[in-house]
């Protein structure tokens, strides 16, 4: 139900403290009934995917934690978007073969095939960015029959071939290409950065989707510029928009699995994700979080609960029709 002017103006600076109260994401309710959620935040407990930091499966609590001040209006885009669709926490992915990583996805799967029955467009906080993959899997299989359009902001282009004995976090969006799940000529990885492990490390990426934008374009080119190209290729068609955080130089987001220096600024993120306004987003997801080095004024669950707010924004613009 929505609240009066009065009513939110007396309970207004409690959106401000994160350390009151049970903590939800964004301080919404806590509702595993899927017939009352329009936008479902979700937990992915998982790290299981990745062969560097495996501290990621504690960042959803976190997030939970500091997100909680961030259940507010939307300053930039004038909206406030618990007031224009019903926004969730649905709780954690279940992951009772979490030591499996391929029973571990299929898990995730199937959670996410019940999520998107339901009509619910999700936004996940991982886990690693491996979750990504199964979850694009249960749109395929339950909502879309063609594949979807994807937004990627990372440092790497994770498009390696499986290794490690399992589908790892660094394959997912080759994997998706192959698997059906997204389409490679509407597909835009943004902030790729760093040294290689091999000069030829890019060059699926680079000659199968549609557009690979370093750190370097963006600072060169200027967001207008790359957001008018991102656009262009989206298009009006379904996209996922899937952020690792390493995207981020390390000053603004140091609690990541894979840091690369000399990363994205904050100010160029805010920009770039702000101008995808009006685009038709199906789901998103923000991953490789690793609370335990984060510093003490948790800058990087900071980030990610604004982000978190962007994005809830985006869809609910999106769902509402009042852009």
């Amino acid at each position: 139900m929505k609240k009066t002017l009065e009513e939110k103006t007396a309970s207004a600076p409690t959106t401000y403290w994160h350390w009151s109260g049970i903590p939800t994401f964004l301080r919404c309710p806590h509702d595993p009934d899927f017939k009352n959620t329009d936008i479902g935040l979700i937990g992915v407990p998982y790290s299981g995917g990745n062969s560097i930091e495996r501290m990621q499966y504690l960042a959803p609590r976190a997030v939970r934690n500091r997100s909680s001040a961030y259940h507010r209006a939307h300053r930039q885009f004038g909206i406030d978007p618990f007031d224009m669709v019903r926004v969730s926490d649905l709780g954690d992915a279940p992951l009772p073969h979490i030591l499996n990583p391929d029973k571990a996805a299929e898990d995730i799967e199937s959670f996410y095939k019940k999520v998107f029955e339901a009509g619910i467009t999700p936004v996940t906080i991982g886990g690693d960015h491996s979750v990504t993959w199964p979850i694009l899997r249960a749109s395929r299989k339950t909502k879309f029959s063609e594949p979807i359009g994807m937004i990627h902001f990372d440092s790497h282009t994770d498009a390696a071939p499986e290794g490690f004995g399992t589908r790892n976090h660094a394959a997912g969006f080759l994997l998706g290409t192959e698997d059906g799940l997204i389409d490679p000529k509407r597909t835009v990885q943004i902030g790729i950065r760093g040294h290689m492990a091999i000069l030829e490390m890019d060059d699926w990426a680079k000659n199968n989707f549609a557009a690979v934008i370093s750190t370097d374009d963006v600072a060169n080119r200027g967001t207008a510029d790359v957001i008018k190209q991102v656009r262009e290729i989206i298009g009006n068609g379904p996209v996922y928009i899937s952020f690792d955080l390493d995207a981020l130089d390390p000053s603004y987001a140091p609690a990541v699995a894979d840091p690369e220096v000399n990363g994205l600024t904050l100010r160029e993120v805010t920009n770039l994700i702000h101008g995808f306004r009006g685009l038709n987003f199906m789901g998103a997801d923000i991953v490789c979080y690793c609370p335990p080095i984060d510093n003490p004024s948790q800058i990087t669950a900071l980030t990610i609960s604004s982000m978190m707010l962007d994005f809830v924004s985006l869809i609910a613009e999106n769902l509402s029709g009042k852009k």
